[in-house]
């Protein structure tokens, strides 16, 4: 384990994200897919992991950011500590292990994008532990915000929620791992969610933004302080439970020419925790906007993770592009 007492603490903000990173392996065919066959297509490697491209999109934005995970000594792990490093993502608080296959995702779309089938070799993510973390726990705690994902195991979020007392911010990353946030509910800031990791987590079907709504209701009781539930077409749901008071907004989605349907929620998740870290009263309806105009530059990007600036989002929400009414 990495001797963390001589790295020299930041004297300005900054932002904490605690997750995974892994190399992307796409392949993406020409024409519809023939299976079990040999398809003509471009195949092509990416840095990603949900943790990463959020940490990719706020450095972008801006944030001084610092990503906190851990990545092998293989050709895999020396290219994404090169791209974290052109891409002013900070690595001085994760970790290379000797030894080890930095964590994988290999994935197949179909000819228009869409994702078909994926295989994640990730074992090595399950090194962010308590042990890890408590190593840089006062580095963690000086942050303005701490983002966690939901690669993360149980025990690691239940640790996290006992001893970070800085804001936590939470992607839930999908429907079979969103219900890792549940022992920290009560000590979420903001909580991100699709539809569907949102009914898997109140067990309320979500099909328009009044169900979505009362799925953010329950979140809110359960403790979250904000809840911004994404809603594909149908814009994202934004909610708030202060001095009492529950407040919910819906913002419909701008019109968007789709590339590719990767990489607009963590776009939209990076988007917010800007919004916050940049001014922590801002209206809850001005952050769905926000998030909003950072996913459709995404989506109308064939990148993984766009080129996304705050003036391009000003320029989303003020230009030319309208939302479309919903």
């Amino acid at each position: 384990m990495a001797d963390m007492s001589s790295t020299t603490m930041p004297s300005d903000r900054y932002v904490v994200v605690i997750g995974g990173m892994n190399m992307d392996i796409c392949g993406r065919p020409n024409d519809t897919v023939v299976n079990r066959d040999s398809n003509p297509g471009v195949v092509s490697l990416s840095a990603g992991g949900v943790g990463q491209n959020i940490a990719q999109n706020m450095a972008h934005l801006g944030m001084p950011t610092y990503l906190i995970t851990v990545y092998g000594d293989d050709e895999n792990g020396k290219t994404l500590a090169e791209c974290c490093r052109k891409n002013n993502i900070h690595l001085d608080y994760a970790e290379q292990m000797k030894g080890r296959r930095s964590s994988t995702y290999m994935f197949i779309t179909d000819e228009t994008g869409d994702l078909l089938v994926a295989v994640n070799d990730m074992d090595i993510c399950k090194e962010i532990n308590p042990e890890f973390l408590e190593q840089r726990l006062d580095f963690i705690n000086n942050a303005a915000i701490c983002l966690l994902d939901a690669n993360l195991e149980e025990e690691t979020m239940a640790w996290i929620g006992e001893h970070v007392t800085a804001p936590l911010f939470g992607d839930t990353v999908s429907t079979i791992k969103a219900h890792r946030f549940d022992p920290i509910l009560d000590k979420m800031t903001v909580l991100k969610p699709n539809d569907l990791e949102a009914s898997v987590l109140t067990g309320i079907g979500i099909a328009d933004q009044y169900s979505a709504g009362a799925a953010a209701k329950t979140l809110l009781d359960k403790g979250v302080k904000n809840v911004f539930i994404s809603l594909g077409a149908n814009g994202i749901l934004c909610a708030s439970h202060n001095n009492g008071q529950y407040r919910f907004e819906h913002v419909p989605p701008y019109r968007t020419n789709i590339a590719t349907a990767n990489g607009a929620g963590d776009s939209g998740m990076a988007a917010i925790t800007w919004s916050y870290f940049d001014d922590p009263d801002r209206d809850i309806k001005e952050v769905g906007r926000i998030a909003q105009a950072a996913s459709s530059i995404a989506l109308e990007c064939t990148k993984a993770v766009p080129d996304i600036t705050v003036e391009r989002i000003y320029e989303k929400m003020n230009g030319e592009t309208e939302p479309l009414v919903g």
